[in-house]
Formats: C-alpha cells, structure tokens, sequence
C-alpha cells in the first residue's frame, strides 16, 4: 500500500535525525505550555513519535515524556517547541527509594 498525501511534522521531525539511535540511558522531555494550552495536533504527532520509535515510551505526566530513544527525545523536544512550550531535556539514572536510602548511609558513614 503507498501512502499519498503530506508528511506529518512528526515523520518530518524523525526523518532529519540519523536512523541509528542505540541509546542505554533514560531521556526526560519536559515541556511547559504556560502561554497557552496545548493543542490537540500536538498530542497527535507526540503519539505518532512513540509509535515510531517503539521503545516503550510514555507520558509520565502531561508535560513529561520518558523514552530511552534518543532520537524520540530529540523530537519530542523539537516537536514541542515547535508548538510554543518552553522545553528541557535530561539523561536521568533511574533508581528507588531503597537504593538512595543506601547511598545516603553510605555517605554518613564516610
């Protein structure tokens, strides 16, 4: 089957980053639309992105997106500035309650 028609700004936004996209590492995208609120297209190409890369992202919140995909990050970040919100990326270590409780009584004792 073709596909006729436009590409979305999704496809747009994936197909200018390279193909490759190994990454072991989790991604934070969060995005404030405080000047306005978001609109639906933007849902709709921010659904599309995660279909695309398969990583098992998700919406944390309305305004969090985690993924391991780089290349999801880096367009769901362009994606919702493309849309007005104010946005930050980071590389977080993932980790538990029990685990930090650990290291801070390993500092005390140091």
């Amino acid at each position: 089957m073709i596909k006729m028609g436009r590409k979305t700004i999704a496809e747009k936004l994936l197909g200018e980053l390279p193909k490759a996209d190994s990454f072991e590492k989790t991604m934070l995208v969060l995005y404030d639309f405080s000047k306005r609120k978001a609109p639906g297209d933007f849902y709709n190409n921010l659904k599309r992105i995660t279909e695309a890369t398969e990583d098992g992202a998700s919406m944390v919140q309305y305004s969090v997106y985690r993924t391991t995909s780089m290349k999801a990050a880096i367009a769901v970040g362009r994606l919702a500035a493309r849309y007005g919100a104010e946005t930050v990326l980071y590389e977080v270590t993932e980790t538990s309650p029990d685990r930090l409780t650990e290291q801070l009584e390993a500092a005390q004792e140091v």
